[in-house]
């Protein structure tokens, strides 16, 4: 009696395992983190040469590329069903670039080759980015804003920190929180760029 009642249940998984592998798998949603196109190609005369530098994150941002979650304190989850269309830190470098240079009116330098031409360079580093279960976005940041030329002035560190609330239920929601704080990072830094002395 047990053999058969074994024999059957392993019959019905297998059935089942099979109906599973030959129905249609479930395509991921992907996000690009990009801000609005700004037309047009004039050259703009900028009244400070700056340029963001190295862009990096917390480890646990890079090991999967799913939108992460706090499920508890100290526990993440990285969703399989939403993820990134790339790793977090070049969106983030794109996104902020774009955001810094819409900030201040003049496009930020963004490759290693015009360095020496920059008055200062921006080093970011993310160290908190994720929803919660609560409905909460969380970002937090450092930057530091080095002049090139040393010797006129010293090195600025700043901490960027701050949650929102979500609009909605679900992942886009907060991709699109998540995208909104980082707008407010870029702004944080476009201000103090503002308060620079320019060349």
């Amino acid at each position: 009696m047990k053999v058969k009642t074994i024999t059957s249940a392993v019959l019905l998984f297998s059935m089942a395992t099979l109906l599973a592998c030959t129905s249609p798998a479930t395509e991921p949603t992907y996000y690009l983190m990009r801000g609005e196109p700004s037309e047009g190609a004039d050259r703009i005369d900028a009244s400070m040469r700056f340029g963001l530098g190295r862009v990096s994150v917390a480890p646990y941002l890079l090991v999967d590329a799913g939108i992460v979650v706090e499920t508890a304190p100290g526990q993440v989850r990285a969703a399989r069903q939403h993820q990134w269309i790339e790793p977090v830190d070049a969106g983030l470098r794109w996104f902020l670039r774009g955001e810094i240079s819409r900030a201040l009116g003049f496009q930020a330098g963004g490759g290693l080759l015009d360095r020496s031409e920059w008055d200062y360079s921006i080093d970011v580093y993310v160290g908190r980015m994720h929803g919660t279960l609560e409905g909460t976005a969380l970002l937090e940041a450092l930057y530091v804003i080095r002049p090139v030329d040393r010797s006129s002035q010293a090195v600025m560190e700043y901490r960027f920190s701050k949650s929102m609330p979500l609009d909605d239920d679900g992942y886009e929601a907060l991709v699109r929180a998540e995208m909104g704080l980082v707008k407010e990072l870029a702004n944080s830094i476009a201000a103090a760029l503002r308060e620079l002395p320019t060349s």
